[in-house]
């Protein structure tokens, strides 16, 4: 059987014409070996060749899914590192999970020292007319706690970053919104899932919800008025799309199905008269993704520039990302923003702000220095 399926897989590897769908993940392909007497006769050639072939064969991605799959039926186990199934088929990521137990905290003098320099940097940035805000983005275990894998029914839950963040913001005059304790709050409440069970970040629905509390802080913010809109059309649908299902998908199994209604909300702009389209900088992780998949940013800022944790820089104004430490002046590009929005969700709080909020104070100690 073993030999069979290598001869055709063989047989199928020169055939432009078959396409096999490749798989979910991060793969590293090894160099292909070279041949020559050294190589051959030390046997790292054919070794290379071998390790190489595992990669490039066609019908790996296929051969890939078949044998996951069988193990997910024999024994529920998965394949894909940092990941795990809990009840009711939901998928968690197991650093999610860590966040949620506190096994990931960093101490409350270190969080409190990070919440110090915010505040410095907002009151600098709003004596320059930018408004800077803090998104504490929602983390699936800790707004689905119940579905967690039985594995950690004994785990005890410890302080956590999270809530440690949180207390500290609300001493702070720092503007903020906090989305974990607000999806809590909602998620018994809801029609549709505002996480998908095979997502691991807000679903398109929960993305949405997210935007219109946004829109509505951002004005409160910067005291304009932003293009009205509304909602014109649902879609509902048993078929995940876009992230809906990017942690299942990542399972590289033959068979995923969730069982669920998603809902897919359209909206369409009803009136700009008199109204205006702040500059918008966000640093963020991951979970911003969702909202800028919406492609309605464009439709409510002049310009909108995603720093993906403060190192790559994506706009509607290039067609591929740069790098944020190619910017010439970051200070420049800082303080013609509008609003500047912090995003970050709870299983990346330990990376509080990816450096950015050291770099632009830095910066702006730099400047001042200079000015003695």
């Amino acid at each position: 059987m073993i030999a069979t399926t290598l001869l055709l897989s063989l047989l199928v590897q020169p055939l432009e014409f078959i396409k096999i769908k490749s798989l979910k993940g991060y793969f590293i392909v090894p160099e292909d070996s070279v041949l020559n007497r050294e190589s051959w006769f030390s046997g790292s050639y054919q070794s290379s060749k071998e390790e190489r072939l595992k990669y490039t064969l066609k019908t790996r991605p296929l051969l890939v899914r078949t044998y996951n799959q069988i193990r997910f039926w024999l024994y529920k186990e998965i394949s894909a590192r940092n990941v795990a199934i809990g009840r009711n088929g939901y998928y968690y990521e197991k650093h999610y999970i860590g966040a949620y137990f506190g096994l990931d905290f960093i101490g409350e003098d270190s969080i409190i020292n990070k919440i110090s320099e915010l505040q410095r940097l907002s009151n600098i940035l709003n004596s320059k007319g930018v408004s800077l805000m803090f998104v504490l983005a929602p983390g699936k275990a800790t707004v689905f706690p119940e579905y967690m894998p039985e594995e950690f029914d004994n785990y005890k839950r410890k302080t956590t970053n999270y809530e440690i963040f949180r207390r500290e913001l609300h001493k702070s005059s720092i503007p903020f919104i906090d989305f974990n304790q607000y999806f809590k709050e909602i998620k018994d409440t809801v029609t549709y899932p505002i996480y998908p069970k095979g997502g691991t970040h807000w679903s398109n629905y929960g993305t949405y919800i997210a935007l219109d509390t946004l829109f509505t802080y951002i004005e409160f913010l910067t005291h304009k008025d932003l293009p009205e809109y509304r909602y014109f059309a649902f879609d509902v649908s048993k078929t995940p799309r876009g992230s809906d299902n990017d942690i299942a998908k990542a399972t590289n199994r033959i068979w995923i199905k969730e069982n669920e209604k998603l809902l897919y909300p359209f909206i369409t702009i009803t009136d700009t008269q008199n109204k205006e389209k702040p500059c918008l900088l966000t640093i963020a992780d991951s979970y911003y993704w969702m909202i800028v998949g919406t492609g309605v940013l464009k439709k409510f800022f002049s310009n909108f520039n995603f720093w993906y944790y403060f190192k790559e820089n994506f706009s509607p104004m290039t067609n591929k990302p740069q790098f944020v430490s190619e910017y010439p002046d970051l200070l420049a590009e800082v303080e013609k923003r509008d609003v500047i929005i912090l995003l970050i969700t709870d299983g990346n709080l330990n990376e509080f702000s990816w450096g950015f909020t050291e770099k632009i104070l830095e910066l702006y100690d730099h400047q001042a220095q200079g000015m003695q």
